[in-house]
């Protein structure tokens, strides 16, 4: 599903590093895996380890950029400790497998993985009931059942454990 929601994204994500960095057009096309890639890992983990709340802050956080007159943004974004490990997973597969400098990487991950979080949050936004992005409207988005998924996580914990997981 997050490839469906992220489709068509690929072009503008090419077009905005090639215009905002030293990468040419094949190296920019090259990274869009990787973003997906660690931003997809980096949302399973945190809600896997308990962390709904940092992800939905997160979410939160990409769509509000440019919102706030208090300075927000990308700051507010870079302070999330999900977004931490994304941009981190991000910068070591882009300096590892692809051979980019840190700086570069650093800097293409400060422009790529808020844009790519920004499509995310927007389509839990309007999956949502309200303006406001929650579990629902993330897992909706994602063309998640969060009620099927709670129940196998139930079952799995043997009935008990969830309440602190998701609430």
């Amino acid at each position: 599903m997050l490839d469906q929601l992220l489709s068509g994204l690929q072009s503008q994500f090419t077009s905005s590093l090639t215009g905002q960095t030293e990468l040419n057009a094949e190296q920019a096309t090259g990274l869009f895996p990787v973003a997906k890639d660690a931003i997809t890992s980096g949302i399973t983990g945190a809600v896997a380890g308990g962390n709904v709340g940092g992800v939905l802050d997160m979410l939160k956080g990409a769509v509000g950029m440019g919102q706030s007159s208090s300075g927000g943004g990308l700051a507010d974004l870079a302070q999330n400790m999900v977004y931490k490990s994304i941009a981190g997973n991000f910068i070591n597969k882009a300096t590892s497998s692809l051979g980019l400098s840190e700086g570069l990487a650093s800097q293409v991950s400060g422009l790529a993985l808020p844009m790519i979080l920004n499509k995310l949050g927007g389509a839990a936004q309007s999956h949502g009931d309200t303006d406001d992005i929650d579990e629902g409207s993330v897992m909706g988005a994602l063309g998640l059942d969060a009620g099927g998924l709670l129940n196998k996580a139930k079952d799995l914990l043997g009935g008990s454990g969830l309440g602190n997981l998701f609430g």
